[in-house]
């Protein structure tokens, strides 16, 4: 059996991976015309322009182009009318933002679990927990992996709340051939320069609801109505400023014609790794749903079930020259939700005992490989299989 490089062993892999994120001469170009123009704020022509053209890739009649991922949520729930006294349930297997803004506008969250082998919201999960407080229940795509929409969608229409997509993984993921932020109510993508699609920051609110875009456009433009005049006259709720900056919009414009083949390489990756690591000792792999028609490739998430803890493995891996890393701490069991700030914010104290089993065992047991990793050439992809494979042989 082949020596582990933790042990004084060889290495499968002493290369490096791609730089994220990437970058070219239209991107410089883009940010000298903001630049030149001096509009560099405020519904500009390339934040306005680059909403059109996301929304037409998604597949939406409409999309607001705003600072961020999580206020791209916030104003889903507020444009909703969702606020004290009412509850969302999300998943507690996702990055703090998704909660944090359900609390933003004081509402309480309500964990459901998750499907293990995927990390997203169980659809089963989700009915018991509705109650006549629920107003909505968002979808987190984790690592671009689309969610059960199909059974989401009959959940909430059964119930008359909102179906929330949280896209910040899954700009290019698609279900049934639907681009994910077009399969529920509303859609929140984030920007963040980790993201497939990156800015640094920002984030885009996707509908087809005409009501529900005119709601989040007020809120997101300091309160001002969609097409009225441009003075704060108009100014007819109680809005924010949560435009996105023209320098965003334009480095967007030029990473939106990288999206596609990036996506189809980090897809491709993702077959290799299924293939590779089916069967592997110790490995358990994400289903291979026939409905996922498209994936981002934002991560690719496995679950480490073998012998030794998955610190362990994870130690051995990177020896291997394979950054790798555990998957997501649960949000029920953080700080944040009994800061007092919490209480503020929805004036109740965070209580839910429901259980979790899925959830918790996951947490325990995933394991992410990244974007860049995913985008490298197939053959360094092949070295990360030999690593995996490597490090499974000997630690399961």
């Amino acid at each position: 059996m082949e020596k582990l490089a933790i042990n004084g062993g060889i290495p499968v892999y002493t290369g490096t991976f791609p730089r994220w994120p990437q970058w070219g001469k239209k991107e410089e170009e883009n940010l000298m015309k903001v630049v030149e123009t001096s509009h560099w704020g405020t519904l500009g022509p390339f934040a306005l322009s680059f909403s059109k053209r996301f929304a037409e890739y998604i597949g939406v009649t409409h999309a607001i182009a705003v600072n961020s991922g999580t206020q791209a949520i916030e104003l889903i729930l507020r444009g909703a009318n969702i606020g004290r006294g009412d509850e969302v349930i999300v998943s507690p297997s996702t990055f703090a933002a998704t909660v944090s803004a359900i609390a933003y506008v004081g509402a309480m969250p309500v964990f459901a679990d998750i499907d293990w082998r995927t990390g997203n919201i169980a659809p089963e999960a989700v009915e018991p927990l509705i109650t006549a407080r629920t107003k909505a229940v968002i979808a987190v795509h984790v690592g671009g992996y689309p969610c059960n929409m199909e059974q989401l969608s009959l959940i909430a229409k059964r119930y008359g709340i909102l179906l929330i997509e949280d896209c910040a993984h899954a700009h290019g993921s698609a279900w049934e051939g639907k681009r994910c932020g077009s399969l529920g109510d509303a859609a929140a993508f984030s920007f963040q320069r980790s993201k497939v699609l990156p800015c640094g920051e920002g984030g885009m609110i996707t509908t087809n609801n005409e009501e529900l875009f005119k709601h989040c456009w007020q809120f997101h433009h300091s309160g001002r109505v969609h097409g009225a005049r441009e003075d704060v006259a108009c100014n007819t709720v109680m809005g924010t400023n949560g435009r996105m900056a023209e320098w965003e919009a334009a480095i967007l414009d030029a990473q939106m014609d990288k999206l596609d083949e990036q996506c189809a390489h980090r897809q491709q990756s993702i077959r290799m790794l299924m293939e590779g690591l089916a069967n592997v000792p110790g490995i358990v792999l994400p289903p291979d749903d026939k409905r996922i028609t498209a994936l981002s490739g934002f991560l690719f998430q496995f679950i480490w079930n073998g012998k030794t803890d998955r610190a362990e493995f994870l130690k051995a891996i990177c020896a291997e020259g394979i950054p790798c890393a555990a998957g997501y701490v649960l949000l029920n069991d953080m700080g944040m939700m009994t800061d007092p700030a919490f209480e503020k914010m929805t004036g109740r104290k965070y209580e839910q005992n429901v259980k979790i089993p899925a959830a918790e065992w996951l947490a325990q047991h995933s394991i992410f490989i990244t974007n860049p990793i995913l985008l490298a050439d197939f053959e360094v992809v092949a070295k990360v299989v030999e690593g995996i494979k490597k490090v499974a042989a000997v630690l399961a």
